[in-house]
């Protein structure tokens, strides 16, 4: 930094004393404060009159004039505030030249490597072939092989949903214990767990900018243990149940001769077949532009409250029971342990009809799921927030419902009767 002092030859009673600052050149393209008006920063500071009564007379005693200020008879004289702000200035300047000429090397400025979109699909793709092959090979040989391979599997699921947001960490622990138990019991279950997950995680985030109509909405459909317990503990306790009595093998259904592994496999089936068509139907309902009617009373309601139906949500909860029927009746039919044993292979591909029953089942379930939100579950209108609650408060109109269930114990009651019922249906039809 340069600084030049100027001193002008001043009459016995002023004097004046110039500082000017000389700033460096900063090119264009690293400029970030504004130009510097370099005249701006002269300082004129006069002297008190005892200093000039002093210099007149001193003047007068010894000849010629001299400038008061800094000279050479007063070297040590101290920083003026204003050449010492001006040299911070300066330094501030020097400073951000300086991280300025390192910006294309930082860390931060470096453009991240993406692989392309249809590489990153052909990866998942490739792993995902990877460990549905493996969990079929594992079918085939030792029952300790086939658990380990199941615990895996569950693991990297549940790793897989936790990241995408699917899943809460509580929410992946219990995906842990429902998956391995399905997977280590019977292919076929394993499979339309994992097909009902995979589909409900996308429906939940397709459009998801839409959905934010309720209060208890949350980014991503982040399921917690309650919400994983309440969709897969039953299931997976008739997944435990079929494993002791057939050994963890899959079998064609018959209640003629695997009586309570048929009932086991009905009640499955119902289970999630209920669940996927009340996601599906929430999901896609919600993206409707038609306007909710409250399944008790047909009146309009907001999107979002419980119990409000439309059209496009009960086909899509027809779509959800035929897409768990078809999953569970196609993987039985293709099922490894099937091959083992002779005479199996043909009455498990004639059983087709567990499609049409998963269509009847996820109809059914979501309409009772519709009956009971709407009437033993609160739904409230929040005039603070702007969305649909299941709370009630001094800035909450009511819509329907009384609050005796929540949410979760709704679902949890509604696909318990629809499993009971599609058990008793399996052992009247098979």
């Amino acid at each position: 930094m340069t600084y030049s002092l100027v001193m002008t030859p001043a009459s016995p009673a002023r004097e004046t004393t110039s500082h000017h600052l000389v700033l460096p050149s900063i090119p264009a393209r690293h400029r970030l404060l504004p130009q510097i008006n370099r005249s701006s920063f002269v300082a004129k500071q006069p002297p008190c009159r005892p200093c000039v009564k002093h210099h007149i007379a001193t003047c007068r005693a010894s000849g010629p004039a001299q400038p008061l200020g800094n000279n050479s008879t007063n070297p040590q004289k101290p920083d003026d505030p204003v050449e010492a702000a001006l040299r911070k200035v300066n330094e501030a300047v020097h400073t951000a030249e300086k991280q300025l000429d390192k910006l294309d090397t930082l860390p931060s400025a470096r453009m991240p490597r993406q692989a392309h979109p249809a590489l990153r699909l052909a990866a998942k793709v490739l792993l995902g072939a990877l460990a549905v092959t493996a969990v079929y090979q594992s079918q085939l040989y030792a029952l300790w092989l086939q658990w380990i391979v199941a615990g895996v599997a569950a693991v990297l699921v549940a790793a897989c949903g936790f990241s995408r947001s699917s899943l809460s960490s509580s929410g992946a622990l219990a995906a842990m214990l429902v998956g391995a138990s399905s997977l280590g019991c019977s292919w076929r279950m394993g499979i339309t767990l994992l097909a009902f997950f995979g589909a409900s995680s996308r429906l939940t985030q397709f459009r998801e900018e839409l959905k934010d109509v309720d209060e208890s909405h949350r980014t991503g459909g982040q399921r917690n243990w309650q919400q994983v317990f309440c969709n897969a503990l039953l299931p997976s306790l008739l997944a435990l149940a079929f494993g002791y009595f057939t050994g963890c093998k899959d079998v064609p259904l018959s209640s003629r001769t695997t009586h309570h592994a048929t009932a086991a496999m009905g009640g499955y089936l119902g289970y999630y077949a209920c669940c996927c068509a009340d996601t599906w139907a929430s999901e896609l309902g919600q993206l409707s532009l038609e306007q909710p009617r409250l399944i008790t009373s047909l009146r309009p309601v907001r999107k979002g409250t419980n119990g409000g139906v439309t059209v496009t949500g009960l086909a899509a909860s027809v779509a959800g029971g035929l897409f768990m029927g078809l999953v569970f009746w196609s993987m039985g039919a293709i099922s490894p342990r099937l091959y083992t044993v002779p005479f199996q292979q043909e009455p498990a591909l004639g059983q087709w009809s567990l499609v049409l029953l998963g269509a009847a089942a996820g109809l059914f379930g979501s309409l009772l799921d519709s009956i009971l939100g709407a009437t033993v579950q609160f739904t409230g209108f929040n005039r603070v927030t702007q969305k649909v609650t299941s709370k009630s408060g001094p800035d909450v109109v009511h819509i329907s419902g009384h609050p005796l269930l929540t949410n979760n114990l709704v679902n949890l009651v509604s696909a318990t009767l629809v499993a009971l019922l599609t058990a008793w249906a399996v052992l009247a039809w098979y």
